[in-house]
């Protein structure tokens, strides 16, 4: 009965279709064609499996198996075979999705190219770290050169203005003979004045004032110049009610964002995002972009921070927006964090990362599975960047080209040149295996199947014994 009870136990893994691919079997396997119809049943069956088994394996120990004069000592090969023909029932093993041949079968329409993505490949060493070890070549300084504010302020279209018109007696065009001892001074305020669409204001007795693109002086000074002949020494003085025009938009990820106006002054990027409540994350987490005349520059609030060149002067219309985005990298391969399974996303914590702090921050090579000379860093680079190393790259159609960089650190330099080169968020950090790891894996392999059908031969052993035993 312990044979029975072993073979129970384990009869879950076969299936009707295990027993069709005995028979299949050349007529030499004819014991293991009798052992494969005893296999066959159906596991709501299993109180009349027990005898079907037993009359199966009766009349392979009676006849077949003494007469096949090898069997004993190639039982275990034997198996072995059979269970390489079992693969195709494995269908009905446990999996977490479609396999990739039922993909493909199923598929109602597709596109299958085999064409590989152009990349450049290029070595971290002496003649290119010079320029890999810069933390970040894009800044808001470099894109936006006119760093100074404007000189003056204008007026622009939807802009309201104050006006007062002063004279140097009473009894003038504003102001009657009996109003000189109510109000001192002689001066009238008119009401506000907008400036419209064609960039003009009007003034009683001025006529129509050109405003737009002008300073608040230009267009005191030509309301003087018309209202000469008619007032008494007029003086006139306009200030700034509303401002609709030198502003800025602030958006994303502040804590009170909006549209604001900009100063007379002149006001630099952490002033507007200050004003907008300040960022809602940590500066290591946010990215700031700025648009301004039709271009886009995406810059690490921390580098604005820390670098003061980078906060620029803001201008009219300039659109700022923050978006929390930590910098991260992506460790794969034979690293000490992937040693359990997994690969991760990684992110930078501080405002600039290097090769080596990466590797440290994955864990390390593995010591058993990597090869120290096979480190590569995968980025979309910059063409100009490329061409500054040498890189021909006429044969790639867009700026963002695909590449793919090396260093070995078998050699005492490498180290070095790692901790020199910067890491760039999205990048992917990847060591390969050494090249023995493939030959391990084979033999590991071999090994288990050897150990399977051996534990399969010392079953059916077991339980032809017990059956023998038994009857």
């Amino acid at each position: 009965m312990g044979g029975i009870g072993l073979v129970r136990s384990q009869a879950w893994i076969f299936s009707g279709g295990f027993a069709a691919k005995f028979r299949q079997l050349p007529q030499s396997f004819a014991p293991f064609k009798a052992a494969g119809e005893a296999l066959k049943f159906q596991m709501t069956t299993g109180l009349g499996f027990g005898n079907r088994f037993q009359e199966r394996l009766a009349a392979v120990d009676s006849g077949s198996v003494r007469s096949f004069g090898i069997a004993g000592r190639a039982l275990p090969a034997m198996l072995a075979v059979a269970a390489l023909l079992f693969l195709p029932a494995c269908s009905e093993l446990p999996g977490t999705g479609p396999k990739s041949n039922a993909v493909q079968t199923h598929a109602t329409a597709g596109l299958r190219s085999d064409a590989a993505l152009p990349y450049a490949l290029v070595d971290i060493s002496a003649d290119t770290i010079g320029l890999l070890s810069q933390p970040n070549l894009i800044t808001f300084q470099g894109e936006f050169t006119d760093k100074r504010p404007k000189p003056q302020q204008v007026v622009g279209v939807g802009d309201v203005l104050n006006i007062s018109i002063f004279e140097a007696a009473p009894g003038g065009l504003f102001t009657p003979p009996t109003a000189a001892g109510a109000r001192p001074g002689n001066f009238v305020d008119l009401p506000a004045q907008a400036v419209d669409q064609k960039g003009s204001i009007h003034v009683p007795y001025a006529g129509e004032i050109p405003a737009a693109a002008r300073t608040l002086p230009d267009i005191q000074q030509s309301i003087v110049t018309r209202l000469r002949n008619r007032a008494i020494e007029p003086q006139v003085i306009v200030s700034l009610n509303q401002q609709f025009s030198s502003v800025v938009s602030v958006l994303g990820d502040v804590n009170t964002p909006g549209v604001l106006a900009l100063n007379s002054v002149g006001e630099r990027l952490l002033s507007l995002i200050a004003r907008a409540g300040g960022p809602k994350f940590e500066a290591i987490e946010s990215y700031v972009t700025l648009q301004r005349d039709g271009k886009r520059v995406r810059v690490l609030l921390s580098r604005v921070v820390n670098d003061p060149r980078e906060n620029i002067f803001i201008r009219p219309n300039d659109v700022i927006f923050l978006t929390r985005e930590a910098p991260t990298f992506t460790a794969l391969g034979a690293l000490n964090q992937n040693v359990f399974g997994f690969n991760s996303e990684i992110p930078f914590d501080v405002e600039t990362l290097t090769l080596a702090q990466a590797i440290g921050k994955a864990g390390g090579l593995n010591d058993q599975q990597s090869d120290p000379s096979e480190v590569y860093v995968y980025r979309y680079e910059d063409r100009r960047l490329l061409e500054k190393m040498g890189v021909a790259t006429t044969r790639f159609a867009y700026d963002r080209i695909p590449t793919i960089y090396r260093v070995n650190l078998r050699d005492p330099s490498g180290m070095l040149l790692a901790a020199g080169f910067q890491m760039k968020t999205k990048d992917v950090m990847y060591v390969a295996n050494a090249r023995v790891v493939d030959y391990y894996k084979l033999l590991l392999l071999i090994n288990n199947t050897a150990n399977t059908a051996s534990n399969t031969a010392n079953a059916a052993t077991n339980v032809n014994t017990a059956v023998k035993t038994r009857w």
